[in-house]
């Protein structure tokens, strides 16, 4: 059974095995918390105390040491714990900027869009625990083909940026191309907590547990992220 999220694709090539301290829910929950206040507080220091004009030069290298951390963290049992943590932490000094930037173009962008995003996160939990949304083969292939063809769609305009063509969207167009992104990531979230409930279930050990907390927060900036654009997007209609 597949997951769109990639950080949980690792995890499918793991062998469950019995524990005295087994995954729990409980666990994945305080983990994800922690992770997501970790890059909360290192936003908030990184815009306190950096100066503006110092802080641009971050945004490429907080990409790049976010990328890696996330890409040992779910391929490293052993590793997870410190490079979630710093994947945290690099996520927080990148979505500080971008939200500080957004919120000035348009006040009061940031709590709207941290809002939405908890409201999508409580919705979809409880649409799956009270199994409204099933996570069924179909399911998983339905969105797997989706995020498939998102990243293709990304590297498509990246790679045309570096030649200097740059696809023109009206603004109605990339509205919808970012609501279209925040469904897919709210979806992704259903596929998220299938997967917790698995390793919950198949009784892997607790370190797992980062694996699952980092790959929930994968998807968590995805939406913020889109969220923001989103809204940036409308006012900029508005305007």
């Amino acid at each position: 059974m597949r997951s769109t999220n990639p950080v949980f694709s690792s995890l499918e090539r793991s062998q469950a095995y019995a524990s005295a301290e087994t995954a729990s829910y409980r666990g994945i929950m305080f983990k994800t918390g922690f992770l997501l206040m970790v890059a909360v507080l290192t936003g908030y220091l990184s815009l306190a105390y950096i100066p503006i004009n110092q802080l641009l030069p971050l945004i490429g290298v907080s990409a790049i040491v976010g990328f890696i951390s996330v890409m040992i963290a779910v391929r490293s049992v052993r590793l997870a714990p410190v490079f979630s943590v710093l994947y945290a932490a690099a996520e927080g000094v990148l979505l500080g900027l971008i939200t500080i930037i957004v919120n000035n173009e348009v006040p009061g962008a940031a709590y709207a869009a941290l809002l939405a995003t908890g409201a999508i996160f409580t919705v979809m939990l409880f649409l799956y625990s009270s199994r409204t949304i099933r996570v069924t083969p179909t399911f998983r292939r339905i969105m797997y083909s989706v995020i498939l063809g998102i990243l293709f769609f990304i590297v498509i305009q990246l790679v045309l940026g570096i030649f200097g063509i740059n696809l023109q969207m009206t603004s109605g167009v990339a509205l919808i191309v970012s609501g279209v992104f925040i469904v897919v990531g709210a979806l992704m979230l259903t596929l998220d907590f299938d997967r917790a409930e698995m390793i919950v279930s198949g009784g892997m050990d607790r370190s797992y547990e980062w694996m699952v907390a980092v790959g929930l927060m994968v998807t968590i900036v995805w939406i913020y992220v889109e969220l923001l654009r989103f809204i940036l997007i409308l006012s900029s209609r508005r305007n």
